[in-house]
């Protein structure tokens, strides 16, 4: 997909307004996962966000270009399955088409809850159904896993995770992408 294309998914703009709708006026920390251009940055300092933004990401050129447009934010070249984070650093932690790249979403999952104090963004473009689909890809980098999980076991996970549970549907290329947006259940 193309860096316009990216930009411009409407799913940016559903995660945007609702980090807003909490954060307005407030200045809040976020975590973001799987950053490629910084995208998910630029659309929170467009909407006037007060945020504290770290991105991270495991790929090292997006770090770098990361750091050179927007020095003013923290990159990290990181895996979202190792979150070199305290618990509870985050207000929000935004995992975006990152889990579907992974071998499996388990570990991530549990880190992106370990490390927010309250909320956990997750956007998937291969929505979870059934039959699960789990894809490892050769490539001449290496290989991808290209995954599309079964929605009960996922789901469970989220709920057993969270106070509250709320899925948005986002079409977007003929196809649906889905947002998890989650309230992490109190200790």
């Amino acid at each position: 997909m193309s860096e316009a294309r990216r930009a411009d998914h409407p799913s940016h703009a559903v995660v945007t307004e609702r980090i807003a709708a909490l954060h307005s006026g407030v200045p809040f920390e976020l975590l973001d996962c799987g950053v490629l251009s910084g995208v998910t940055y630029r659309h929170l300092l467009r909407a006037g966000l007060e945020v504290d933004y770290t991105g991270i990401d495991i790929g090292e050129a997006a770090i770098a270009a990361c750091r050179e447009t927007h020095p003013e934010a923290r990159w990290q070249q990181m895996s979202v399955t190792d979150l070199a984070f305290p618990d509870d650093s985050f207000d929000v932690v935004n995992c975006r088409h990152v889990l579907e790249s992974l071998p499996y979403y388990e570990t991530a999952v549990r880190e992106l809850f370990r490390v927010t104090r309250r909320t956990v963004a997750i956007c998937m473009f291969q929505v979870p159904r059934e039959p699960e689909a789990l894809l490892r890809r050769e490539t001449p980098n290496g290989y991808i896993w290209l995954n599309r999980y079964a929605p009960g076991p996922f789901e469970a996970l989220l709920h057993q995770l969270s106070e509250s549970v709320e899925i948005v549907d986002v079409p977007a290329d003929n196809r649906r992408n889905q947002v998890y947006f989650c309230t992490k259940r109190s200790s």
